[in-house]
């Protein structure tokens, strides 16, 4: 009985991962002092050549990493204090299924309640956004690209529809340090729309759950998208989480 081995998948930087690297080198080389503000929003985007959903993520991970710090109506700018210790996470194995499995143990934790909260907690804004960032993932997908930037997206507006900022936080580190991980599944499934489609469907559930505030169905719908993301993993076509 042959065994097919799967290479492993190794995880390629988002454009918003290239984004934040790039100010992150450019604060530790000094080119941005600690206390001083960043170029605006309009400048960074045209000086990077991207969007504003990705460089706004990009600041988020700086914020995480304390190398920046966001005043309302003045900007954002270099910490004063310096950059904290990241609490350090292994991106898992794909190949190692009880490591696969032990990150879906903790997915759940996390994103279920989460999601639940946001059917609970979520307001009219936050509903559109949500929204918003579902039909650039549907765009996305059924153009034929990867859309792992459009599926962080609306993943991270559902945690800040918790309005719960310390979930906010955990979520922003799971996010750029495991769901990357699940996510490369994307890769190798880009052509089989069958497959593609059962993804937005996914989606389109926990939004309709949370749209709905019925917090039992977005739980249900956010564990059977991770289930299913794990899933996917194991076959030799893989596609997203």
């Amino acid at each position: 009985m042959s065994s097919i081995k799967h290479e492993l998948i190794k995880r390629s930087p988002t454009l918003t991962d290239e984004v934040a690297r790039m100010l992150s080198e450019s604060i530790k080389g000094g080119e941005y002092k600690p206390g001083e503000r960043l170029p605006t929003e309009t400048e960074l985007c045209k000086s990077y050549g991207v969007s504003r959903p990705v460089l706004r993520e990009a600041i988020s991970q700086l914020k995480f990493e304390g190398l920046v710090v966001p005043q309302q109506g003045r900007g954002v700018f270099v910490s004063d204090n310096g950059f904290k210790a990241n609490m350090q996470l292994d991106i898992p194995s794909i190949e190692d299924k009880k490591e696969v499995l032990q990150i879906l143990d903790l997915m759940l934790a996390v994103e279920v309640h989460s999601t639940g909260l946001a059917a609970k907690n979520h307001t009219r804004k936050q509903l559109a956004a949500i929204k918003k960032a579902l039909d650039k993932l549907v765009v996305a997908i059924s153009s034929g690209k990867l859309g792992s930037d459009e599926d962080l997206a609306f993943h991270n507006e559902i945690v800040k529809a918790t309005n719960n900022r310390f979930i906010v936080t955990l979520s922003m580190f799971l996010g750029e340090n495991i769901r990357h991980a699940i996510r490369t599944a994307r890769k190798n499934t880009a052509t089989l729309s069958g497959l593609n489609q059962d993804v937005i469907k996914e989606h389109e559930a926990i939004y309709h759950a949370v749209a709905e505030k019925n917090v039992e169905d977005a739980r249900r719908a956010a564990e059977n998208h991770l289930r299913n993301a794990v899933d996917r993993l194991s076959m030799r076509s893989t596609t997203t989480a």
